[in-house]
């Protein structure tokens, strides 16, 4: 009850410099407060959303290929991964996140939900463009868009999301994290519940390059001392040149699975269009491409039951 008093008192006598007992960093006089908690902000994946608005009322639909039967509907999509693209000599940046993949669907219906052909979808969002990203049985297939003059629908529709879609947001949540320094380290995080972050850094095409993810599936021994990370989906800019007068760079980051266990390199699997017989393709994980001199880092977000504590950025 002493300290309690005392630490009253002293509340009347800090005024308006006092934070929460929790997080203060003083000197005499209350000359310096930090109210931020410790630790490098990271990517709240679990609170992470593209969010996109269809309002026909306001503008026509452009990225749907059966006819609509409301007026409104507002989509959020978790996000899994981003990619963070910095020109080097200009300084230019640009930031894309990739959405969760679902099928093709008809929604506020009865009955008959499911597109047929049916198709994997997912997008690869920016500020900028957007890339509606749709594989079906085969490679190589359009839809036709609706209104039917609107055109085909390719596999990968590039799109202004502003002029597309009454709203749209990339709702990037941030938590902070501990840095994972040693093998030792990153086997106890992988040990434990809380959500391992990895980041991918390296350079292609003039660009600085920051691949950022959730470690979803991991392996390791404390025996012969390893661990590797086998997780996906991410976005692998790389397989092509990035960006040109026409090609925004959005265009070059495809689907792609990441391994390693090491910091200084990795290896992508890549999904591509991919011969199963002499005239069919079909999109599949198949193209291996290894990286060299990257920089591997991996966080720890600190695990709890209650959802209320965990460290915001």
């Amino acid at each position: 009850m002493q300290n309690r008093r005392i630490f009253l008192q002293q509340i009347g006598r800090w005024g308006t410099c006092v934070a929460a007992p929790s997080v203060l960093a003083y000197t005499s006089g209350c000359s310096k407060i930090d109210a931020k908690p410790p630790g490098i902000p990271v990517t709240d994946f679990h609170h992470s959303y593209i969010r996109w608005t269809l309002d026909t009322l306001i503008k026509p639909p452009k990225t749907v290929s059966k006819p609509l039967p409301m007026t409104l509907n507002r989509v959020r999509m978790p996000i899994e991964a981003t990619a963070t693209l910095t020109h080097k000599a200009t300084g230019d940046q640009v930031r894309y996140v990739l959405g969760a993949e679902c099928r093709t669907e008809q929604v506020w219906v009865k009955r008959d939900v499911w597109h047929d052909p049916n198709a994997s979808m997912t997008m690869i969002a920016g500020e900028k463009h957007c890339v509606i990203e749709k594989h079906w049985a085969r490679a190589d297939f359009e839809a036709t868009l609706f209104p039917p003059k609107l055109g085909a629908q390719p596999e990968r529709q590039l799109i202004d999301p502003h002029e597309a879609f009454a709203g749209f947001a990339m709702d990037v949540a941030q938590v902070r994290a501990t840095e994972l320094n040693g093998t030792d380290v990153i086997m106890d995080a992988l040990a434990g519940r809380g959500t391992v972050i990895a980041r991918t850094e390296y350079t292609a095409d003039g660009y600085a390059i920051t691949l950022e993810y959730p470690v979803k599936t991991s392996n390791y021994s404390e025996r012969e001392r390893y661990y590797q990370i086998d997780t996906g989906p991410i976005l692998f800019p790389g397989l092509t040149a990035i960006g040109s007068k026409d090609t925004p760079p959005i265009m070059a980051c495809r689907l792609a699975y990441i391994a390693h266990n090491d910091p200084q390199w990795a290896e992508f699997l890549v999904c591509v269009p991919t011969v199963v017989t002499n005239n069919l393709k079909v999109y599949h994980y198949s193209q291996s491409v290894r990286v060299e001199e990257v920089r591997n880092r991996m966080f720890s977000v600190a695990w709890s039951s209650d959802p209320k504590t965990h460290p915001a950025p």
